[in-house]
């Protein structure tokens, strides 16, 4: 089986077509066998005089082997999960890595070897950067209980289990909730206000489905069309009652897959591990490798947000009510938010143009985004066209400089029916350079959730669907531009929230950029481009009612983080949300609505950590005026972006934004307001 399991044998890019379900088990079996072989040869060798290749370097390609065989084995899970065969080898896969990763990263003869490296000699010569992956590493061992005793680094492990199948758990109801409603409409009425391309696309749902007409599913895309779109009020509110109360005790499906005692379980569990680990609540666990320096800073820092933008979305909060006597809606309630908001962005517009969707054609869009890279950073990005993909409408960039690759870029546009219902990027390999000097070369993938145009109709980008794909591209190029030789430091997964989300927050400034919408936008029929009042009315536009965006973003950052912070306390999860939701009268949460029991980043990594996006925000925010003082189009500033920002995890993240600036961050931004 070795001779011919694709999973086995080297490759540069994924082996996709010719993996097959009896490769998994098998493959994942042998490379943990061969890791179990490099770990004991480099404790033999290493505890007493070690250094850094036969230590670091080896253990980080063992590593390596195994988290990119896994990353490939998941990206395919998805597009086989219809196949039972294959879900559960795979499922078995996943046990025996996961069980290989906890004892590895529990290994205390490792950490042993890891302190005497760190305290040696040698060591005192090391570069920056070789002593900051050398240090992370060490207290990634001490995280996973290296330094406890062994009752407690057992009960450690147990935590981590339960944990990992209460997010499991948790996502599944998510999953099946979601699937558990649906709507069929066979009056076309109803669907008055939404784009004809969306229209087609809900009636090859229900086509799938063996109905005529139309129907409704609760994903995220169908989501954001219906509250910002749908003129007909009932089914706006039907749609949101049915979307706010997933997986909860609540609206149509109340009292299937609940993730409410689910969520109870998870967050004690969290809660017990970070108090093993020496710390007050698990809130403070997460932050041990943030910029912020205490939970308080990170509470004081949410609520300076709200009350900054208290005052604009009191204000917007009155110009929606103005606009909704104009529809005849005498009561505004939570459903009419997004669709009053569009309407007085619409009612902005001027000149003739009425959608920007018809601007951002996605092929176009695309080339144009990867022109505008390469012109940024002095790059090349080229569409790689003879190397096979995932599916047939994924596409992958190669990324080059002085006609080398140094990376590569899968860019999955379309939502698949058993992947996320979300944007992310995916990593499947981290660039690093081995013992004998050769590097391995990052993968990116890009994952943006689109929703397929049906046919006869050309895959149309909202601004809002290019704000998401802007982000994602700057998590791919922080990703595949890094020069950083460490396994550890290079990827965007190993880095901390706060710093991995900047450039995707960075990127977006983008897209609110009028000249930058001028120089992109291209009618998809007459090629038509806007003209400089229309791009400028545009990015007005845009930004008209965009306070109730922000809000929710902070309500949402909040909860997370208090859930964390203050477990047992003796509130419940829903005491908690209902008394933070509290302070955001303008937003008109009804009571029925079960927030935390869809929230999928509580259990895909962003524990505590949803503040993350306001926070890399503010830093975001702060970088992009060098861009809006020197030109959003800049050589100069977006090499010395790549130098200070994207060439790897040398420096923390506020050094290098200041060394980008030229000057001190204030830091007033990050302190509370005065009372």
């Amino acid at each position: 089986m070795s001779e011919t399991n694709p999973l086995l044998q080297k490759w540069q890019l994924p082996p996709w077509s010719a993996v097959r379900a009896e490769h998994l088990v098998p493959a994942i079996d042998k490379i943990v066998a061969n890791n179990q072989l490099i770990i004991e040869n480099v404790i033999a060798t290493q505890i007493h005089h070690p250094n850094w290749d036969d230590l670091v370097i080896a253990v980080d390609g063992a590593d390596a082997r195994l988290n990119e065989t896994m990353s490939v084995i998941e990206f395919l899970s998805v597009k086989h999960a219809d196949d039972p065969d294959w879900l559960l080898q795979s499922a078995l896969s996943s046990i025996a890595a996961r069980r290989y990763k906890a004892a590895r990263s529990g290994n205390p003869a490792l950490f042993e070897a890891c302190q005497r490296l760190a305290k040696s000699s040698i060591a005192a010569n090391f570069s920056a950067s070789r002593k900051a992956s050398l240090k992370k590493n060490m207290r990634a061992y001490q995280l996973a209980g290296c330094e406890l005793p062994t009752a407690q680094r057992e009960k450690l492990a147990q935590l981590n289990n339960e944990i990992d199948l209460q997010e499991k758990l948790f996502l599944h109801n998510l999953d099946a909730a979601s699937a558990a409603w649906s709507k069929h409409i066979d009056d076309v009425a109803l669907l008055a206000g939404l784009a004809p391309d969306m229209q087609a696309h809900l009636a090859a749902n229900a086509k799938q489905a063996g109905l005529s007409g139309w129907r409704l599913t609760l994903d995220q895309n169908t989501y954001q069309h219906i509250m910002t779109r749908a003129q007909n009020r009932g089914l706006r509110e039907e749609y949101f009652k049915a979307y706010c109360t997933r997986a909860s005790d609540q609206g149509p499906e109340a009292g299937r897959f609940d993730n409410g005692p689910v969520l109870e379980k998870l967050l004690a569990s969290r809660h017990e591990k970070g108090r093993l680990l020496g710390f007050d609540n698990f809130a403070q666990l997460r932050l041990h490798n943030r910029m912020a320096t205490s939970t308080d800073q990170v509470n004081e820092f949410l609520r300076r947000q709200i009350a900054l933008n208290a005052a604009t979305l009191a204000r917007e909060t009155e110009d929606l009510h103005g606009m909704a006597r104009g529809h005849g809606i005498k009561q505004v309630e939570a459903w009419d938010h997004d669709f009053l908001a569009e309407q007085l962005r619409l009612q902005q517009l001027v000149g003739g143009l009425t959608d920007l969707r018809q601007y951002f054609a996605l092929d176009a869009t695309l080339r144009s985004l990867c022109r505008f890279c390469e012109h940024l950073f002095g790059i090349r990005i080229t569409e790689n066209t003879q190397n096979e993909c995932l599916y047939e409408d994924v596409r992958l960039f190669e990324v080059s400089e002085h006609g080398q690759a140094v990376g590569f870029i899968y860019i999955d546009p379309f939502h698949r029916e058993a992947g996320a219902d979300f944007a992310w990027t995916g990593v499947l390999r981290n660039r690093r350079i081995n013992a004998e000097g050769r590097p391995s070369l990052p993968i990116a993938s890009l994952q943006t959730n689109f929703t397929a145009a049906s046919a006869g109709h050309p895959d149309l980008l909202s601004h809002q669907d290019l704000r998401v794909l802007l982000h994602e591209f700057g998590h791919c190029l922080h990703h595949v531009l890094t020069r950083s030789p460490h396994y550890n430091l290079s990827s965007i997964s190993h880095l901390s929230r706060d710093v991995a989300e900047f450039a995707g927050q960075l990127f977006e400034h983008w897209a609110l950029s009028g000249e930058f919408l001028r120089w992109m936008a291209t009618h998809h029929e007459t090629g038509e481009r806007l003209s400089e009042v229309q791009a400028e009315t545009a990015v007005s536009a845009l930004g008209v009612q965009r306070s109730r965006e922000t809000a929710m973003l902070l309500m949402s950052a909040l909860v997370d983080f208090e859930l964390h912070r203050c477990h047992g306390d003796g509130r419940s999860v829903l005491r908690v949300v209902e008394d933070i939701q509290s302070e955001f009268e303008h937003l008109q949460i009804p009571a029925y609505c079960r927030f935390a029991n869809s929230c999928d980043y509580l259990a895909t990594g962003y524990e505590a950590s949803m503040y993350a996006y306001k926070w890399s925000g503010v830093l975001a925010s702060e970088a992009f005026t060098r861009f809006a003082r020197e030109g959003v189009f800049n050589e100069q500033t977006g090499r010395d972006l790549r130098e200070t920002l994207f060439s790897g995890d040398k420096q923390s993240m506020p050094d290098a934004l200041e060394a980008f600036l030229g000057q001190p961050i204030d830091r007033e931004l990050f302190v509370a307001l005065p009372e």
